[in-house]
């Protein structure tokens, strides 16, 4: 497993079609072996169906939605029941139905692939980390995907009966690049759901408070991302300029004990920190909101997918082949 590559799926509800497209045309129309599947939110998802080496699974799973209703309802009361005591604006029965339906523990146990799903603990605020062999998968993958205020939390107890409530791993982690690399790959390819850095173009209003805030958490999330990918291409920045440096001392002529010497400090530094090549795929435009799961747009977003990946292909090659 260490030494594989793996890919990183960030979160951004609808928005997730554009992932579908990537692994499609990549493992399956381009046969790309992927060792290590690491996604929060609906990135989740889209790494239980890689992980369980099943894309044209998710790939039916996402063309056979047909609307909001196929994901979540709306309650009675809406935002009015949050303020009567109800932990969520939505009822998500028909997402944990169409998850449990989708999720397969034999094969995902077979498939020798590494899966790491985020959720995060409203108790104590914790980010873990789920993997492969634990149990009742479906209900892990719902709760990273569970958007804390519009869907219930995950409420798990453990062997004492103490409750907890578990939610989307973006909360705390849009991009779980930390969790990947854990994991020593050899690449790793981050798939965004939005576009990374938008320009600013004329849109849509947003005129009641459940569309202004889906629009701030998917701003929110895009901001996320871009730090989280900007710091990892620093710190593979900085290992690269300590190559260059270390090649530059030889050619000076400068013996290698007092090289190492003059190199040691950065080292040190560096030393507390994973490398690897990093890669991102995002989306050049939104074509959802977040929570707007239109048939046209999901074929459109995993269409935008496919096609990234063959604009992006050349780049991509050095690190999908080992």
């Amino acid at each position: 497993m260490a030494g594989g590559l793996a890919i990183v799926l960030s979160g951004g509800g609808a928005k997730g079609a554009f992932q579908v497209g990537v692994l499609d045309e990549l493992i399956t129309r381009r046969g790309v072996e992927v060792d290590i599947f690491a996604g929060v939110s609906t990135g989740a998802i889209q790494a239980l169906g890689g992980a369980q080496g099943d894309i044209p699974g998710l790939m039916a799973a996402w063309l056979a939605l047909r609307g909001n209703d196929d994901v979540y309802r709306g309650r009675p009361l809406g935002i009015i029941g949050g303020l009567l005591g109800a932990n969520s604006i939505y009822d998500t029965r028909p997402i944990r139905a169409r998850i449990k339906a989708f999720a397969d523990e034999a094969k995902l146990r077979a498939s020798g692939k590494k899966l790491l799903l985020g959720v995060v603990s409203l108790t104590s605020g914790e980010f873990r980390s789920i993997h492969e062999d634990t149990p009742n998968i479906a209900d892990w993958v719902y709760a990273s995907s569970a958007m804390p205020v519009f869907f219930p939390p995950l409420l798990t107890r453990d062997a004492q009966g103490r409750e907890e409530q578990w939610v989307d791993g973006g909360v705390r982690n849009v991009t779980p690049l930390d969790a990947a690399l854990e994991w020593n790959p050899r690449a790793v390819l981050v798939v965004a759901a939005s576009p990374i850095n938008p320009s600013p173009t004329p849109a849509r209003l947003y005129d009641d408070l459940v569309a202004v805030a889906l629009r701030s958490v998917g701003i929110l999330q895009s901001e996320i991302v871009s730090n989280d990918t900007a710091n990892a291409d620093l710190i593979n920045d900085l290992i690269a300029a300590r190559e260059t440096q270390a090649v530059a001392l030889a050619r000076a002529g400068v013996p290698p004990a007092r090289a190492a010497a003059i190199l040691a400090p950065l080292d040190r530094a560096l030393s507390t920190y994973r490398f690897a090549p990093i890669r991102i795929l995002a989306p050049t435009k939104e074509v959802a909101e977040t929570l707007e799961f239109d048939p046209a747009n999901i074929r459109r977003g995993i269409d935008l997918g496919r096609k990234a990946v063959r604009d992006a292909w050349a780049m991509l090659t050095p690190i999908l082949m080992p």
